[in-house]
């Protein structure tokens, strides 16, 4: 057995355990939730002479929450198909009514359809996530996880309206070979550089969720392990981003959207070098019955073929077009298919389908 599958099985029994035994903690309010995806994906990746590649991918996300008095702790832990990660572990203390200052490794406040889904599928009504929204190892060129310091509060503009704001200072990822690297707490040896974040909300109603917002994230992302960056003698970049978003129901309709220019500049040894690209997503999504939704999504970013920093991630989907459908089989159980167009740098367009199993325990 190679040490991969028993590192595996150790965390799916880790998990269990964890799961039947209750807390040790004898005050305080406990919320464990376990959320399970599977099933199939097929991307015909080269259309002309490529190959075509068939898997089956297997989702476990851990999610942990205490209360006690003022003090809070978060804890997020991924066992998947290709990964095994504690993607957030958080310490945190609530100063007022309506805020609170976390320290450790928390979702990047910058990234909005993470602080809405983080990692559990069941939550989110499509399969696949946004190119801007993508994690790191799932070909996100955007820093979405930061380790340091976040503080978050809101504020009552009028009877009813709230301005949320969300920033946070800490640790960039690094660009590792064909994919960013958060920081690890479980191994903290990588060279990280900084990173700062922001988002602000305006709510016209607190009760409800509906909101426009401004998104900041400035990172400087070290080169540690890309063989072709270290070739051409790029040592770090130094990234900005500014985005806008919308959430926003009305009846049976839900939108999801967001826009970001992106600039990047590269330190190299020799010379620096400034690029810069935009990319943007619109996601429709409409009730059809209380169990059936029906959703799409387009997605478009440009520059993709003038950026150097695009190129150090190939096969990440800048461009997308997609339908599907979702099904909820029971309260806690859904069922979804995806049908898209997708563009990689590396691949052109190619045809992707995916089908799910999603579901939320207890």
């Amino acid at each position: 057995m190679t040490t991969t599958k028993r590192y595996w099985i150790a965390s799916a029994l880790a998990l269990i355990a964890l799961l039947n035994t209750p807390p040790a903690w004898p005050q305080g309010q406990h919320e464990l939730l376990l959320f399970l995806s599977a099933g199939p994906s097929y991307h015909d990746v080269s259309p002309d002479d490529g190959p075509e590649d068939y898997e089956l991918f297997l989702d476990a996300d851990v999610l942990y929450s205490y209360l006690n008095g003022r003090f809070r702790l978060l804890g997020e832990y991924i066992a998947a198909t290709d990964e095994l990660e504690l993607e957030r572990f958080q310490l945190g203390w609530q100063s007022g009514q309506e805020s609170i200052g976390w320290i450790g490794r928390f979702h990047s406040p910058s990234r909005y359809w993470n602080a809405i889904y983080h990692h559990g599928q069941f939550l989110q009504t499509s399969i696949s996530r946004p190119f801007l929204e993508q994690f790191e190892d799932d070909g996100g060129v955007l820093p979405t996880h930061s380790t340091g310091l976040l503080f978050e509060t809101a504020h009552k503009l009028e009877d009813t309206a709230d301005l949320r704001l969300a920033i946070s200072a800490g640790a960039a990822p690094t660009i590792d070979n064909d994919e960013l690297k958060p920081f690890d707490l479980l191994d903290p040896g990588s060279s990280n550089r900084a990173a700062i974040d922001m988002r602000l909300a305006y709510l016209p109603d607190q009760l409800d969720e509906n909101q426009i917002g401004l998104s900041l994230n400035w990172s400087e992302l070290e080169v540690d392990g890309n063989h072709d960056a270290e070739q051409q003698g790029l040592r770090r970049v130094e990234q900005i981003s500014v985005g806008v978003y919308l959430d926003w129901r009305r009846q049976a309709w839900r939108f999801l959207s967001s826009v970001a220019p992106v600039i990047n500049r590269m330190k190299r040894q020799t010379q620096n070098q400034t690029d810069s690209f935009v990319s943007g997503y619109f996601q429709t999504e409409y009730e059809l019955r209380h169990d059936w939704t029906v959703f799409g999504r387009l997605e478009q970013t440009n520059n993709t073929g003038s950026s150097d920093y695009l190129e150090l991630f190939p096969h990440t989907v800048t461009d997308r077009q997609m339908l599907g459908l979702r099904f909820d089989l029971a309260r806690q159980h859904a069922l979804s298919l995806e049908v898209s167009r997708a563009e990689t740098p590396a691949d052109g367009d190619f045809e992707q389908y995916l089908l799910q199993w999603s579901a939320v325990f207890p």
